[in-house]
């Protein structure tokens, strides 16, 4: 909760789309905090401009209990992808700040139902 909290205060004023966070060194459970950071940390994240999660799962479970638990529907404010390395992560928030070429964007709209 702490470096939850620490991660608003720092980024607050600079309205950061991308966020990677890295749980490879967490052991143990951490399943109390999920409810706080679903009604607290989240509303307050989003509201700062976060749009984009690179979340890094423990190294000793290799599965995380926030895809099982998160009750907000973050896929319409943002998203979520979960990795098991930090390079990988790195690189898919790289991929999202890349400009998407207008074509492809028009491309994507024809095929959408």
């Amino acid at each position: 909760m702490s470096g939850a909290m620490d991660y608003l205060a720092q980024v607050g004023p600079f309205h950061t789309l991308y966020l990677l966070n890295d749980n490879t060194n967490l052991r143990g459970p951490w399943f109390d905090s999920i409810e706080w950071l679903d009604r607290v940390w989240l509303p307050q994240a989003v509201q700062l401009g976060l749009r984009y999660i690179a979340h890094v799962v423990q190294a000793d479970t290799h599965s995380d209990i926030l895809t099982l638990t998160c009750s907000v529907p973050i896929t319409n404010v943002l998203e979520l992808q979960l990795f098991d390395d930090v390079a990988s992560a790195q690189e898919w928030l790289r991929a999202c700040q890349r400009p998407i070429n207008p074509l492809a964007r028009l491309s994507q709209a024809v095929r959408k139902p």
